[in-house]
């Protein structure tokens, strides 16, 4: 889908800098540190995924008005500024997440002006040591994890939805998103006509174009079950979706895009169906925690606690690494384990 570009607005952030007491100083005139940023913008917007191009305006955001705020100078940021920005960040309550995030932003930065970033000043290795070891002390080191939705807490929502099209959507969508552990954003992207049979005819697949992984679009292809096609069939049907996004917005006049084909959900809106339809089910406890990923997560946890192996998983979800898996199975896998093996044959 043709969707306008995010803009990064890291140059438009100098716009009367001069005035910038901070920046008087600085070894290149605010001007012409607009002009390199306004050169290297588009090419880096033209590389990068929408979601990275929101990241980084935001957290640069965060940066240059923290910098304002403080009288640091943002280009180029010393090394005890950054030292002071993420010690405050820290008594705000931000994560280790968050923190890596805006040192990439300020490394980013700098590198787009060719100016030293303060990560490579000899020091920061041990200023970030500091940093991350009070993270740990205040348990903020590990990311948060979305709530899992397994195969059970699928079902039981699933029968609480009716024929509605809403319903029908949702439905379609839930079972969709446990049976190819996909994205919310990759989910959001689906297509109907990427849901082919296998080359013998036995069996169902979704073809994945593009990933988060797979950013040169070489494509994948995911499980999707007789059920969930069903499913999907009911809701196209109710729809009248031949062929394009199969998961629609419900009501109201349909969007469509410069080439006129209706647009598809928002990959936020995916998060929130998938919130909502387990808050009314009432199946996990912390509906809160439920997000976009989560049935991606219940599905990478059920495949290890019904001892599928590490690169299994990583071939049903599309990981390049066992680090996700193992992070999202750090639980069940502790259950199997070498000790665990042991006991057992013990008993």
């Amino acid at each position: 889908m043709n969707r306008a570009r995010t803009a990064l607005l890291v140059a438009d952030s100098l716009v009367g800098a001069e005035t910038h007491a901070a920046l008087s100083d600085a070894p290149v005139p605010p001007a012409e540190l607009r002009r390199r940023l306004k050169a290297w913008e588009p090419k880096f917007a033209h590389a990068q995924s929408e979601a990275t191009l929101k990241a980084v305006r935001s957290d640069w955001s965060v940066v240059f008005g923290w910098c304002e705020r403080a009288g640091a100078c943002p280009l180029p940021l010393a090394l005890a500024d950054l030292v002071r920005f993420l010690s405050d960040m820290l008594v705000m309550g931000r994560r280790r997440a968050t923190l890596d995030r805006y040192v990439y932003t300020i490394t980013l930065v700098h590198s787009a002006v060719a100016l030293a970033s303060p990560t490579r000043h000899p020091d920061w290795p041990l200023e970030w040591k500091a940093i991350t070891r009070k993270l740990a002390t205040l348990k903020r080191n590990a990311p948060r994890q979305a709530a899992a939705l397994r195969s059970a807490e699928v079902e039981l929502i699933l029968a609480t939805l009716g024929d509605a099209p809403r319903d029908l959507r949702d439905a379609a969508l839930l079972s969709f998103a446990s049976d190819t552990l996909c994205r919310e954003s990759e989910i959001a992207a689906a297509c109907r006509e990427d849901v082919v049979r296998t080359d013998d005819g036995s069996a169902w697949t979704y073809f994945l174009g593009r990933s988060k992984n797979d950013p040169e679009g070489l494509g994948a292809y995911r499980f999707v079950s007789d059920d969930t096609k069903r499913r999907l069939d009911r809701w196209c049907k109710a729809a009248a979706i031949e062929s394009g996004p199969l998961f629609l917005p419900v009501g109201g006049r349909r969007k469509r895009d410069a080439e006129h084909r209706p647009r598809g959900l928002e990959p936020a809106e995916v998060s929130r169906i998938l919130r909502r339809r387990a808050a009314r089910a009432g199946v996990v406890p912390a509906a809160g925690r439920v997000s976009g990923h989560s049935t991606r997560v219940g599905s990478a946890v059920e495949l290890i606690e019904n001892a599928a192996s590490l690169l299994d998983v990583m071939y049903a979800g599309g990981w390049k690494s066992t680090r996700q898996p193992l992070k999202y199975g750090k639980k069940a896998l502790a259950g199997r384990n070498a000790m665990a093996m042991l006991r057992a044959r013990r008993r």
